[in-house]
């Protein structure tokens, strides 16, 4: 996977990795490299948005910014 930033600056890693770096940048993109199995980048994009960014963050992590997008959307339906 390649997951780029907002300033198309771009790091290479695996699904997994790849998931967690997505889920801490703000308008971030992925792309699957090459020789990436099918599906890849969507399963990544999918897998980001359950998990939380900043996963080095000790302590309670109740700000919006420190939930997933998925945690942020079944918020602002309550």
């Amino acid at each position: 996977m390649t997951v780029l930033d907002s300033s198309n600056a771009g790091a290479d890693g695996c699904e997994h990795h790849g998931a967690r770096l997505l889920a801490s940048l703000e308008g971030g993109r992925v792309y699957a490299l090459p020789h990436a199995a099918e599906g890849a980048a969507i399963r990544t994009f999918k897998a980001a948005d359950g998990i939380r960014p900043f996963c080095w963050v000790d302590g309670p992590r109740t700000r919006l910014s420190q939930l997933s997008r998925a945690e942020n959307r079944a918020r602002n339906h309550l």
